[in-house]
């Protein structure tokens, strides 16, 4: 448990909001007469959580009063004590100054999210937020790699082109993926491929030759593709419905810092032809955090409780249901099709960029660390911004 201690020193109206629940950051339930305990050195109050981030949250307020004779009668002193555990995992160390900051306030802090989160959405975010690490270093592995594998099997820009777009195929893996979790399962499903996932990637580690490091990626980026559709819909199940694009932009964040982390990992492409290898075998040091993480990340309240609805399904007509089907038909032809408009530029732009470094510009693996580093780390600044207006604003 984090405490926090403030004294006040306010006046009737300062204290007459002190002693109100509060209802930002959290919620608290008003006290109960059992909560109220006076005596002659003053009164105090109970405060318990009602909703909020937090495992537990107690506050306390010691109310004394005034001193005998003085003067300002409506002046008191008020010692304000905060106990409380957030529910953020292993994120704590980097909560921890922001969250002593927000408790001292009664307003809600700018990054935090604009529905409250409860202890459980906050848990599964968090979790599902370390997962997203670990995808997002997966996911990076052979476009960060290529060029130094070709190296090492004298291969041409060719034959990274043709692997780059086998290892595409991948998509196929992740439909099956996402296809069972409807059946099975998310938190099953996410578990058992993150782990294969890894297990893919540092296969590849033992690559004879450029096919086969394509074989195994396009297993790998497989199902890390069906990781990152399955984090996306298990966030959009657990989060509150004005929170939701602040949750993917949080695990996009996350997903960028697994791909920096491949890329901190790049310099050792130069210590040896070989070199590259070891990127690939980083990911299985993840393997008990993922164990861990499946142990504690509880099933989706959303698949849990999805049981068709007789009744509704009985009154609604097939017209209605046919209407339906094809606006939504629509919109995700929509979707399809801005995405494929974007990735058919990005994705080779991504995946040939260090190639076009090192060969044209003798980049060295360092340079290419240093190059990603600056030129990416700004983008979190807009996907944290895009995320929270996209809540408040419109998507």
């Amino acid at each position: 448990m984090t405490t926090v201690e403030v004294v006040h020193e306010v006046d009737d109206r300062g204290l007459s909001e002190l002693r109100a629940p509060r209802d930002d950051l959290v919620r608290e339930l008003a006290p109960e007469p059992t909560d109220r305990i006076g005596s002659a050195s003053g009164e105090t109050l109970r405060f318990d959580l009602a909703h909020g981030p937090f495992h537990a949250w107690v506050r306390t307020l010691c109310i004394h009063p005034p001193a005998a004779g003085r003067p300002d009668a409506g002046h008191h002193r008020v010692v304000e004590t905060i106990e409380y555990r957030a529910a953020v995992g292993v994120w704590r160390p980097l909560f921890a100054l922001p969250l002593r900051r927000a408790v001292r306030s009664r307003k809600v802090p700018w990054w935090a999210p604009p529905d409250r989160l409860d202890a459980r959405a906050s848990r599964v975010l968090c979790l599902l937020a370390c997962i997203q690490v670990i995808d997002g270093y997966l996911g990076t592995v052979i476009t960060q790699t290529i060029t130094f594998a070709s190296d090492e099997f004298q291969r041409s820009a060719t034959a990274q082109g043709v692997t780059l777009a086998v290892v595409r195929l991948g998509i196929v893996v992740a439909l099956g993926v996402v296809a069972l979790a409807d059946s099975h399962g998310r938190r099953r499903l996410l578990t058992a491929a993150a782990i294969l996932a890894v297990a893919s990637t540092a296969l590849g580690a033992l690559s004879p030759g450029l096919w086969f490091l394509g074989g195994t990626q396009l297993v790998a980026r497989g199902l890390t593709m069906g990781m990152g559709i399955l984090i996306g819909v298990f966030a959009a199940e657990e989060l509150p419905r004005g929170s939701r694009a602040y949750g993917v932009s949080v695990l996009a964040l996350c997903a960028a810092l697994g791909a920096g982390m491949a890329v901190w990992v790049l310099p050792v492409a130069d210590l040896d032809p070989r070199g590259w290898r070891v990127i690939y075998l980083v990911p299985l040091l993840a393997v008990p955090a993922l164990v861990g993480i499946g142990r504690r990340l509880p099933e989706s309240r959303r698949f849990t409780a999805n049981v068709p609805d007789a009744t509704a399904t009985a009154t609604a007509t097939g017209r209605s249901q046919g209407a339906l089907r094809r606006i939504e038909g629509r919109r995700l032809l929509l979707l399809a099709t801005a995405a494929f408009l974007l990735l058919v530029f990005a994705a080779p732009a991504s995946q040939f960029q260090n190639d076009f470094l090192r060969e044209h510009r003798g980049y060295s693996a360092t340079g290419i660390t240093l190059f990603t580093l600056m030129t990416s780390t700004p983008a979190g600044i807009g996907i944290f911004v895009a995320g929270r207006l996209a809540d408040t604003r419109g998507r």
